[in-house]
């Protein structure tokens, strides 16, 4: 999506502002073209005193979250129109106004706990591990062990081999839908997303290793944990959406 920019119409040709249906701004300009802008494109108007704009364009922009400056010839300020704040619509939008929050790190810290719960007794029921209030504090401990009964070794370095893989994958994902990767890890102190969220995809490699026929040594891991990988590439799709997706949702329930 093409981000939204300012648009600028003082000291210049733009005589009339108006609104089309296709809810796009109408910019009649003398001596000129008329321009047509959608309005979602615009993140906000500055415009001269001497500008005409319609009550349809100027409520739009306030019901869409554009701000309108209003300003002298000389570029003093003269006034604003803010209107409702604008929808965000992306997860860059979404991060950037949610990490501004001071209520960030409760409702944050809220929703991963959950998030953490739900896959931790999603891994022990698939692995075949009684849901105990040990193996629920404690889940690595138990599920190494469940590993340990069936493969005679704890399969730690299989689980970090595999979910290293998801977490890199997870976080290319992430840095493509935030665009900044400030957003995901250096934003507010304390802050890193990528190894957060990477914890909710990686606790689901115990489950490859626990239905793995054998485990290798350690010297053949790293061919190991790609084949393994690829062999269940849709699994891990379908496990790293579902993360994106929950947290996504997180975002929009709480700041949109």
């Amino acid at each position: 999506m093409t981000p939204a920019v300012p648009l600028y119409l003082q000291n210049g040709s733009a005589e009339r502002m108006d609104l089309d249906a296709a809810k796009r701004l109408r910019i009649e300009r003398k001596d000129h073209p008329t321009r047509l802008i959608p309005l979602h494109q615009v993140s906000r108007i500055v415009c001269s005193d001497n500008l005409e704009i319609s009550t349809r364009a100027l409520m739009a922009c306030m019901q869409s979250g554009v701000p309108v400056a209003i300003v002298d010839a000389k570029g003093k300020n003269l006034g604003w129109c803010i209107g409702t704040r604008r929808r965000e619509t992306s997860m860059r939008e979404l991060l950037v106004h949610a990490l501004d929050d001071i209520e960030w790190d409760e409702r944050y810290q809220n929703w991963w706990n959950l998030q953490w719960a739900a896959v931790v007794a999603q891994t022990l029921l698939l692995c075949g591990v009684s849901s105990t209030p040990a193996a629920k504090n404690a889940p690595r401990v138990a599920l190494c062990n469940a590993h340990l009964m069936k493969h005679r070794v704890s399969g730690a370095e299989h689980v970090d081999a595999l979910a290293v893989m998801a977490q890199n994958e997870l976080a290319a994902k992430l840095a493509y839908e935030a665009s900044d990767p400030q957003l995901l890890a250096w934003q507010r102190p304390g802050l890193n997303l990528i190894e957060d969220l990477g914890s909710l995809v990686g606790i689901h490699a115990h489950i490859d290793v626990q239905h793995a026929q054998t485990l290798p040594h350690v010297e053949n891991l790293t061919r190991w944990s790609v084949n393994m990988y690829e062999k269940h590439t849709s699994h891990w799709q379908q496990r790293l959406g579902q993360v994106i997706f929950s947290f996504e949702q997180f975002l929009r329930a709480n700041w949109l």
